[in-house]
């Protein structure tokens, strides 16, 4: 991804259903709220993770493929770069993906600058950094990473909270927070397509608390990354998650 260095990871509450299913484990050092505004003031140790660098999960709920998409905030491509292709065989170009069929995508956040006016050059958008998977059915989570194959269902009525974050190393983030440096990575996705960077004069950004990477059970890609022990310096940026939570809708 260019300079941009991002660690995916999953995320639970430990000693869930959907934790012991996936393999998950606690990583000493990491704070939640680095990466969740919503997580401010949780007790790190109740968290597990697992890296996701070369896996794949997959969502699926009920019977119907369509995906409900409510969640307006999430980058237009489309008009962010009009005319541009999207990469073929997207799923083996990438080293993680999530696909979901059934259920809704809504409208999230994890941090305080998450639904201002983002502009990328003469267009602009209201910008989440994060969405939420909502299901009403029973939902089957898939993970796969490997020959190592891993899943669980969520009955009708239960909630199983994940977390699919990808995470800024510490090289990757600048200190000026109404530059969405992160915002090169949409053009990745496209073909032929010149990065824009968004910009928002109203963003302030926050204060983001040390905190270590969670390399949970790292594969030979991100191997030699985890032993380095990297860590966030307390500065201010925007990184972008992926909230998933599933549950039944009142």
């Amino acid at each position: 991804m260019s300079h941009l260095t991002h660690v995916p990871f999953l995320m639970a509450r430990a000693n869930s259903p959907a934790a012991k299913a996936l393999g998950m484990a606690a990583a000493p050092g990491v704070v939640p709220a680095a990466f969740d505004t919503e997580l401010i003031g949780t007790n790190p140790s109740e968290f597990v993770y697992r890296n996701l660098d070369n896996t794949s999960i997959e969502v699926v709920s009920g019977s119907t493929d369509a995906v409900n998409n409510e969640a307006s905030q999430m980058a237009q491509l489309q008009k962010i770069a009009p005319g541009k292709r999207v990469r073929g065989n997207i799923e083996r170009w990438a080293s993680t993906t999530v696909a979901l069929r059934g259920g809704r995508l809504e409208n999230s956040s994890g941090h305080p600058d998450a639904g201002k006016v983002w502009s990328f050059g003469d267009y602009s958008q209201r910008l989440t950094d994060a969405v939420n998977f909502r299901s009403e059915e029973a939902t089957t989570i898939r993970l796969t990473s490997g020959t190592d194959v891993r899943s669980i269902t969520v009955p009708v009525g239960h909630a199983a909270e994940l977390w699919v974050v990808s995470a800024a190393t510490p090289d990757a983030r600048a200190s000026n927070p109404t530059r969405l440096e992160h915002s090169e990575l949409f053009f990745q996705f496209l073909v032929d397509a010149s990065p824009v960077l968004a910009a928002c004069p109203d963003a302030t950004g926050r204060e983001v608390p040390p905190t270590e990477l969670p390399y949970v059970h790292p594969t030979s890609a991100s191997t030699a990354v985890a032993v380095g022990e990297r860590s966030y310096p307390p500065m201010t940026d925007l990184c972008f998650i992926a909230a998933l939570l599933f549950s039944k809708t009142k």
